[in-house]
Order: C-alpha cells, then structure tokens, then sequence
C-alpha cells in the first residue's frame, strides 16, 4: 500500500542518509526495561503505535493486527476477527469508549464488547505518517495535519450535532480542546514554515511534513526539524520555546502534561519537557516508533523490530555494560574517596567516580589471586584514611585510594583464607576466615586469632562491645580479650538457627535469617518481619544507611524499614523490577549523599526513593461484555472474567474470590477467571479482588448472578409435586381408610347379624330345649323319689343325674351364647357363682377376690366359653385331688389384659410327671393355647399349687 511504502522507505532512507544523533548534549537515560515481543505473546515485533484507552487497558498496533495488554496477558485481533487489513498505523477511543483502528488500506473499524465490527462506509481516511488521530469533544474522526483539522463522518460514530467548521485555521484536540486561528495567527505560523522551507507541497510529498497539536491553552507546532511551542490567547497566539533537533525522527507525539516525545531511527526516543525545557533520551540505538506515558507515569516505547518496551519508573537509573560496568552482576558495594566499588566474581573490581558529570567514565582494577575458581569478592569495607578493605574467597585486600587517581591504586594483600565478614573497631579489624575470629592491628598484622567451633559462620557485627556472629547453627556472642576464647549461644529459645547476615548500630542489631526473615532487637523489644510483609523470608545482606534506616536485600527485591518513636512505629516499603531495579536478585546497598546504590546481577541501580509509599493500587475491572449473562441454568458453566491492571507489578498479580455468604475463605487464582460447575441454584454474589506484588489490594468487584433450577427443579413445579403427591396419598389414604370402614362395617353388620343369631339360639335353646330338658329332668326327680326303695332306683337316679348334667352344660351353652353376657364383669360374675357350686359340698374354704373395673370390656362368648372351662378344671382338680384346706381365686383386668390366679396349699404335684398322665392338665393346656394365652403351673409335691393364666383381650 502507499502509505506503508511510503512510511517504511522513510526510515530506511533517515537511517543511512542522517546518522547523527538528536542532541548531542542531551545524556543517554540508562533505566529498566521490560521488553515485549512476539516470544511473549505480542502478535508482532514491529509497533507502529501505542495508545492507553480510557479502562487502562493498552492497545498497541503492529504490522500483523492488534494486541491489547493488560499487564499480564497479550488479547489479540486481526483480519480473522474482523479487522480491515492486519497492519494497524493509529488506534483511538471515541466519546463511547469504543476503539477504532486505522489500517494499511485506508479503513477505519472498531472495537466493542469483545468484537471488531466494520464501519458501512467504503469511505477513505488518510492519515499520513506524521498526522494525528484522534475523536473530538463531538465524536468525530479527525486527522490533525498541516494547519487544520480533517474531520470525518461516518453513521456508527452518532457524533453531536454543532455547527461544522472545516476551514483552514479550525484545530482540534483530543482532550476536548478546540481553537480558531486568526489570519494574523495563521500569518505568523507560515512564516515559521516557509523560512524552514516547509509549505503545502513539502508536506504532501511526505518529506517534510508538519502539523498544529493542543495540549490545553498550548498550541504546538511540529516538524521534523523542530517544535515551536505557542501560547494560546483569544487575542492571538505568543510564541514561547523552540526546540529544534536534526535528522533521524520519524514522530512527534504528545505524551502528557508538557510533555512530548521525539522518536527516532537509531537515537530512541527522547522526551522534552516543553515548559521546563528538561530532554531525556531513551532506547539509544534503537529504532523507535511510538511513545507512551500512561496514567501511573509508565514509559511506553514502540520500537520497529524489537516489540515494545516498558518502563515503570524511569527516576531509577541503572548502571550497567552499556553504561560501561565491566560486570553487571555486583555482589558488594564500597563507598571510599569519592568512588563507588562494586565487588564481582573473578577477582573484579569496577569503580565510579561519583559526583561528577551525568556519565561518569567506569574503570577495572582486577586482583591477583592465586586460584581460578573462588574468586569472588565476598566484602567491601571502608576504613579511615581513604583505605578500602577488599574481602575476598581467597583473602583480605587492602587499597589506597586516597590519591584522586586510580593509576596509582595497588592492591595489597593482607591475609590468606576464605574471607566471610569484616568488622572494625577503632584500632582494630576483625573478620573471619574458616573456624576461626581473627584480629588484625591498624598496621594490619595480626593481633589474635580465636578459634571457634565448626558452625559454618556466614556474618560478622559488632553490638555493645561484643562480636555478633551469624552461622548456620545459630547466633553467637563473643567477647574478644586477651584470655581463652569465650563465646555464647544467643536466640536458640527463638527457634533461630540458620543466621546469613547481621547488621548493627549503636542502639539495635538485626539477624537475617534463611527462611523466617529478619529479627530486630532493640533494647527489650523484638520485632520478626517476613514475607509478605518484605520482599522474602530469605534475608541475604541487612544494611544501616542511617541509625533509623534498614533495608534488607532478598532474591525477591529490597525491603526498606524506615523506624520512628525509639523503634516502636516502622513503615516498610519494597523496591524490585515493578519500579525500577534492573532485577529482583538484590545482592547490597550502599548510601552516598541523597543517592542510594543498589547491587543486583544486572547491574547497579541509583535511586533517590525510598520505595512504593505512593504506588497505584491495582485495578479491577470486569472483562466481560456490557449486559452480560448473569443468569445461569443449573448444570452450566458459571464463568467470569476480570482483568486487574497494574503494569508497576510486571505482570504479577494474585486474583482472590469467594462467594459472600457461602465462602469463609478467600480462594486464590493466578488468572481472572472463576469458574463454576455445579453450583446449587439460588442467588449468588461473587466478591473477587487483585492484590499486586507489593501486597496491595485492589477495590472490590461483585459479579451478581443467578443460578436458575432445571425444569423439574422449579419451585411452583415441586410445590405443585408436593401438592399432587399429598392429594395421591390422601386419595390412597382415604380409599384404604374407606375400605377399612367398610370391612369394619361389613364385620359390624355381620357381628350383628351374629348377636341376633346367637341371641335366637339362645332363646331358642332356652325357651324349647331348656323348658324340655327341665322337665325331663323334673319328671326324672318325681319318679327318683317313688322308686327310691325300689330296685330300679339306682338307674333313675343314674339317668336324673345324667339329665342335670346336660341341663347343666345346656345353661353354659345358652350362657355362651347369649351377647349380653359379652361382658369381662359377666365372665368374672359366671365364674364366682359356679365356683361357689364346685366348693359347696367339699372340705375346701373357697376365697376369691376380683377386680375387673367400671370400665366395660367386650370378650366374645367362644373366649369367656374356653376360660370358664380352664377355670372349672383347675377348680375341680382342687376338690378331687389337692387335699388343700384353702383355695384362692383372683380376677385382675389393666388395660384389656386379664390376669387369672388359682392357688391351693394342698398335697401338689410333680407337674413333669403328672401333665403326661392326666387328661386334665392336657386339657388346661389345650386350651390355654387355643386361648394364645400365658399358662404358668407352679407346684411341687408338699408345696401346693398356683395357676397363672394371663391373656389379652
């Protein structure tokens, strides 16, 4: 295409044909970058632009579509999802926070709600390499280039209707602002050009293009040659600084407040402050394409081939190679004669000197060791008289550097030995070396040695005239005299064992732990801080830069604890790559004057800040679409999606959910993204928060959503089952109970129709048989008693007795029979009357006692039969067999269970002999069972005899 032609065979011609630099006298801004590129994530290498949308959210344009950024994760687009060509030049965001982007074939689409859609128009926009792209306070595409503002309409954009000025002199801004140039302004604004040789046909060949920018009441004009800044007045507009620059830019933009950028081919980027005139250069041979401040004062730097570039707080400069460290990896720090010392691996040692010009030159002073291999530089110590004692993994250094000339500096060695810490006192220094404490003199020979035990001893510190020594077994105390060695175990009751470092002053010392953090001690007061409170529970370096002052370098970044009130109150703050170290891996710290120097494995970092007092909080913001779906069926996904940004935390964001009311404890989540399979159905909140790197929490997010029940899981659906159900039962219910009544009736009705029948039999027998049997039995009397001193009168009498006998059995008949003896008091009353006949003419006292109640209880006339038989029986074999002078009848009904006790203090009996040879235990047996009744015999020979008979009715 032609703009991609031309905008591409640009750079490439200000490349060969302008290689000098922008600035000469401006200083090459040496600060972290992270870099972003394709291995990342981001589609494309090449940036053609960069642009932050009102969410927070970075929108960057390469030559093969577009990537949205949030700090963590690259969202990618191209012309598969709907953009107009993949090479995206200019991206902006309308008054509906809608995202347009300009592409390769001269069309404009846009994002919304998660899709690129097209605009309906085939019109063209032209946006040169040089213009600006932007919305107005109206919502209308404009391309601010040469001395005016191209404005474009399209029906999507629903700009607000105002009267429509497109003529020379109209400006625009994309921050609302709008201005009309006098003839007089534009009089004076093309006298500027054209004594810069610019006019309306330099512009349009692309070659020397300029244009008219707004940054509030400023109106800038840009070229690639310089920028003149105006005062904006309704009178007329005042000129005030020019900055001018050569050859090699490809851009000017506008950055932020009083600021813009100038990007190059080869130079980077450089950022000018036009107020206060202040000019940064970053990204030195580089080519840059685009330039970003964002809203936390983040860098942003498009570059052509290279991806993009961040850089989080660019107050934070950074020694390295490039700068001209010999090493980057420093693993000491020294401050001696107005020179910086930073100790390396390989006997290196690299010095700067401070205070002087912004680039100050670097040099090496190597030490001559007589290994290969355990050379490191392992302290730097700082003595009086200018004289640096260099520790080593091979011995103690000594270097003069009291001459301002690193020529004439040797170093001297002093002691042979593996060097794990130095401490002096006024005339004396102490350090050790292997298992021992040594002493060296002011003249540096040595003094004593005392040996100690094999700990492992990593640290030395000297606290209330005592050596502190830090091991790996323990803290230890020792008290250097000139007797027998004595030393102490200290902490052990605090369960501190593996000591790395330590470092004092006059009023507290501090213990560097492996794993539990750091120990203060101050006076009686103990203070423990770890993770997450600092950077690790790894403690590698504690160091005083002041008396109130301790930062403790970890793997994970620097803590610096700044304590107030006597070491009572302390405030913590955390410095790593998120705001300006060039890497997590802090190995020492080191103040001179307002700056503080930092060591790390990429170089040294200088920093006059104190840490992350006043970071931005991450931002939490929902990912998903406007009106999204919050009602769910049950049985499907429940899936939300929320995107923290916090570019400061370099991508490491912790994401912490719970549903309120049902969780107790927060879940974590390295993503946004909370899913739910089976979720009960009901009404849910779903709380999710961000916390970044430095343990900052993010406002709250609540997602509100429902999860609907199945079908059959319906409330009106089971309550209409619950309902059906208690009908069917109740319908089920009342038949069963329907048909009981009907049985019961049809067993009432034949239980009546059996009392008429029984009552007929009765009376039947009673009335025909009874009078019958009576007067047989009467006419048997009569004639008994004629022939009473005949011959025949023993077979009259025989017969009259046979007769009184049925008569007899014919009244328990009729009696059994009759329902109106259906009665226990009936039973209880037959059975006393007949007992009274049974003991009428025998030699036994007959005693009975009954208690039946008031209460009527029915027994049926077969049962009250079968019972008055077992009784007679039991009764008859007390008057033809027992002997007994007594006999005890006892009726007891409770609760419809009758209980019958007939006792004698007759002969009694062996009942396991006599039941199988008499009929009448037999038949007291037989019948008790026909009865279902409890039969319980007790007897023995001497003993008399007792019956129990218990049944229920």
């Amino acid at each position: 295409m032609p703009l991609k032609s031309s905008f591409f065979k640009f750079l490439v011609i200000t490349l060969f044909l302008f290689p000098w630099r922008v600035y000469a006298d401006t200083p090459y801004q040496v600060v972290y970058l992270k870099n972003y590129n394709a291995t990342e994530g981001l589609l494309s290498s090449r940036v053609n632009y960069i642009m932050q949308d009102s969410r927070g959210f970075i929108w960057i344009a390469t030559d093969k579509g577009v990537s949205r950024f949030d700090g963590q994760h690259f969202k990618n687009f191209t012309s598969a999802d709907g953009l107009e060509s993949n090479e995206c030049f200019r991206i902006a965001e309308d008054n509906y926070h809608r995202i347009f982007f300009y592409c390769s074939n001269y069309k404009v689409c846009y994002y919304e709600n998660g899709l690129i859609r097209k605009l309906n128009s085939s019109q063209k926009v032209l946006v040169l390499p040089f213009a600006n792209f932007f919305f107005n306070r109206y919502n209308e595409l404009c391309v601010n280039y040469r001395l005016t503002t191209k404005v474009y309409h399209f029906d999507e954009l629903k700009s607000k209707r105002h009267t429509l000025r497109h003529l020379s002199g109209y400006i625009y801004g994309s921050d609302g602002e709008e201005i009309i140039l006098s003839e007089n302004d534009l009089d004076m604004l093309e006298k500027e050009l054209s004594e810069g040789q610019l006019n309306y046909e330099t512009a349009n060949n692309n070659t020397r293009p300029y244009r008219l920018a707004i940054e509030q009441n400023h109106l800038l004009l840009i070229t690639k040659d310089w920028v003149h800044v105006y005062q904006y007045e309704r009178s007329g507009i005042i000129p005030l600084e020019k900055f001018s620059f050569t050859g090699n830019v490809t851009s000017v933009y506008l950055t932020g407040k009083h600021t813009f950028a100038v990007t190059t081919v080869k130079q980077g980027t450089y950022i000018i402050d036009y107020i206060t005139g202040e000019r940064r250069n970053y990204l030195n041979n580089h080519i840059t394409t685009s330039t970003l401040i964002d809203r936390e004062n983040n860098l942003w730097f498009g570059s052509y081939d290279k991806g993009f570039f961040l850089s989080t707080n660019p107050e934070v400069k950074v020694i390295d190679q490039e700068s001209g460290l010999a090493n980057e990896d420093a693993l000491k720090l020294g401050i001696a004669g107005g020179y910086l010392f930073a100790g390396h691996v390989l006997s290196t040692l690299s010095y700067i000197k401070l205070d002087a010009n912004p680039r100050p030159p670097l040099g090496t002073i190597s030490l001559n060791q007589n290994r290969s291999d355990f050379n490191r530089i392992t302290n730097l110590l700082t003595i009086p008289g200018n004289r640096l004692l260099i520790g080593t993994d091979n011995g103690i250094f000594g270097l003069d550097v009291s001459k301002n000339n690193p020529s004439s500096w040797h170093p001297e060695n002093y002691f042979f030995g593996p060097i794990k810490g130095i401490e002096q006192r006024p005339d004396t220094v102490y350090f050790i070396s292997q298992n021992a404490v040594v002493a060296l003199s002011k003249q540096f020979k040595r003094i004593k040695g005392y040996r100690f035990k094999p700990v492992r001893m990593t640290s030395l510190a000297w606290f209330d005239n005592k050596l502190l020594i830090g091991s790996l077994y323990g803290l230890y105390r020792l008290k250097p005299t000139t007797n027998d060695i004595y030393y102490v175990r200290l902490l052990a009751n605090k369960g501190i064992n593996a000591v790395k470092c330590l470092a004092a002053n006059d009023k507290a010392y501090a213990v560097g732990t492996e794993a539990q953090g750091l120990f203060l001690f101050a006076g009686e007061r103990t203070i423990q801080f770890n993770s997450p409170l600092i950077s690790s529970g790894d403690i590698r370096r504690l160091v005083w830069t002041d008396a109130n002052t301790l930062w403790a370098c970890t793997a994970n970044g620097v803590s610096v604890i700044s304590f107030s009130n006597n070491y009572h109150d302390y405030k913590v703050s955390l410095i790593n790559t998120s705001n300006g170290l060039p890497s997590d891996n802090v190995a020492d710290v080191v103040k001179y004057g307002l700056n503080y120097y930092i060591a790390t494995d990429r170089g040294i970092a200088v920093t006059q800040n104190l840490g992350n007092r006043h970071l931005p909080k991450p931002v939490l913001i929902n990912d998903g679409a406007p009106g999204a779906q919050n009602n769910f069926t049950y049985g499907q996904p429940v899936v939300f999606n929320c995107v923290a940004l916090s570019y400061k935390s370099m991508g490491k964001i912790q994401y912490r959910f719970r549903l309120k009311g049902v969780d107790k404890n927060w879940s974590v989540a390295p993503t946004g993204e909370k899913r739910f399979d089976l979720l009960p159905p009901g009404n849910y909140e779903l709380e999710a928060v961000a916390a970044d790197r430095f343990n900052q929490l993010s406002s709250s997010l609540i997602f509100q959503f429902t999860v609907m029940p199945l079908w059959y899981q319906q409330v009106w659906l089971q309550a209409l089952a619950v309902i059906s159900a208690i009908v069917i039962v109740f319908l089920l219910v009342r038949k069963y109970y329907l048909s009981i009544i009907g049985l019961q009736k049809k067993d009432y009705e034949n239980e009546l129709a059996l009392q008429r029948e029984r009552q007929r039999i009765s009376s039947e027998v009673h009335d025909d048989l009874g009078a019958s049997i009576s007067g047989i039995k009467l006419r048997t009397e009569l004639l008994s008693r004629k022939v009473a001193d005949q011959p025949d009168f023993q077979e009259i009498d025989g017969i009259h007795e046979a007769i009184t006998d049925i008569s007899t059995q014919m009244r328990l008949i009729i009696w059994s029979l009759d329902p109106e003896n259906d009665e226990v008091s009936n039973l209880a009353n037959f059975i006393h009357k007949q007992a009274i006949k049974i003991f009428e003419f025998s030699n036994v006292s007959f005693h009975e006692n009954t208690s039946v109640g008031e209460t009527v209880t029915i027994i049926s006339g077969e049962k009250r039969r079968q019972i008055y038989l077992l009784v007679k029986e039991v009764l008859n074999n007390i008057v033809k067999h027992s002997k007994a002078r007594n006999a005890y009848l006892t009726i007891n009904l409770y609760k419809e269970r009758l209980h019958i006790s007939i006792r004698d203090d007759g002969r009694g009996f062996d009942p396991d002999i006599r039941k199988h040879e008499t009929m009448g235990l037999r038949n007291i047996h037989a019948r008790a069972k026909r009865l279902n009744a409890e039969l319980k015999i007790d007897t023995a020979p001497g003993k008399g005899t007792s019956v129990s008979i218990k049944l229920s009715l």
